[in-house]
C-alpha cells in the first residue's frame, strides 16, 4: 500500500516505486519494441509485417488449425502505435505494484494467465466463427493484471475513482462480460438487440473493443488472486 493506503493515490510514490519493477520495464519495453518494427517496415497491412500478424495474431481458424501459439503471441501485437502505448503504460503502472506486493515472478505469471484467459474469452465470446477478425493486445494481460491488484488489495480505494478494489474489479467484470454479450456481431438473442440499439444511437465505437478478451484476462487475474490468499504468504 502506499502510505495513505490508496494504491492510486500518490502519484510520487508510484513514480518512485518504477525504478523497482525490472519485469514491468522489460514487457514495456518490449510491447514498444515490436510496434517500432512493426512501423519501420511499413504497418500491420504491409508485407513483411501483415504476415506477422497472420501468423502470431489470434483467431478461432488458427487455433483450429493448431497453432496454439497464437494464445500466447497475440498479446505481443499491437494494430497502432496508441494501442501499443496505452497498453505498455498499463503494464508498468499496474505491473509496478504487483511487483512491488508480490515481485516480479508473480508480475509476470499475472500476465502470462491474463493473456491465455483473454485468449479464452476470445475465442467462446467473440463474434464471427472462424473467419472472425484477428485479436491482437496485451489488453487481456492488463486487465489480468489489474484484477489480480484488486484482488490483493479489496479495500484500497482505486483513486481516481471513489471506489473500493472489490467493488472496482466486479465493475469491470460485470462491464466486460455484458458488453461481449450485447455485441451485434455476436447476435445472442435479445441481447444484440439492445447493441443494434446503441449502434443506430452512434455507439458503436463500443463494440470495437475486445471485451470478450478483458473479461477472460480479468477472470483469470481474479483467480490467480484468489489463489495467492490461500497460500501462507505471498510469493515473491
Amino acid at each position: 500500500m502506499t502510505p495513505t493506503g490508496a494504491p492510486f493515490s500518490d502519484v510520487g510514490w508510484h513514480l518512485r516505486q518504477l525504478r523497482h519493477a525490472p519485469a514491468s520495464w522489460t514487457l514495456a519495453i518490449l510491447i514498444l519494441a515490436i510496434q517500432a518494427l512493426v512501423a519501420a517496415v511499413g504497418g500491420p497491412n504491409q508485407a513483411p509485417a501483415g504476415a506477422w500478424f497472420v501468423a502470431l495474431g489470434l483467431n478461432r481458424g488458427g487455433i483450429l488449425a493448431g497453432k496454439l501459439w497464437q494464445l500466447f503471441t497475440y498479446a505481443l501485437l499491437h494494430g497502432s502505435l496508441g494501442h501499443a502505448v496505452l497498453n505498455a503504460l498499463l503494464a508498468l503502472l499496474l505491473g509496478s505494484r504487483i511487483e512491488r506486493i508480490a515481485g516480479p515472478r508473480t508480475m509476470a505469471k499475472a500476465v502470462i494467465f491474463g493473456t491465455i484467459g483473454g485468449a479464452i474469452g476470445h475465442l467462446l465470446l467473440s463474434a464471427g466463427g472462424v473467419g472472425a477478425p484477428l485479436l491482437v493486445g496485451l489488453s487481456g494481460g492488463a486487465v489480468g493484471l489489474l484484477l489480480l491488484l484488486t484482488t490483493l488489495s479489496p479495500d484500497s480505494r482505486m483513486l481516481p475513482l471513489p471506489i473500493s478494489g472489490k467493488n472496482l474489479g466486479i465493475g469491470i467484470l460485470t462491464a466486460e462480460l455484458f458488453l461481449a454479450l450485447i455485441d451485434p456481431a455476436f447476435d445472442l438473442p435479445l441481447a444484440s438487440d439492445l447493441g443494434k440499439s446503441l449502434v443506430a444511437h452512434g455507439m458503436g465505437a463500443a463494440f470495437q473493443v475486445g471485451h470478450a478478451c478483458h473479461f477472460g484476462g480479468g477472470i483469470a487475474g481474479w483467480l490467480y488472486g484468489r489463489w495467492l490468499l490461500r497460500l501462507p504468504t505471498i510469493p515473491s
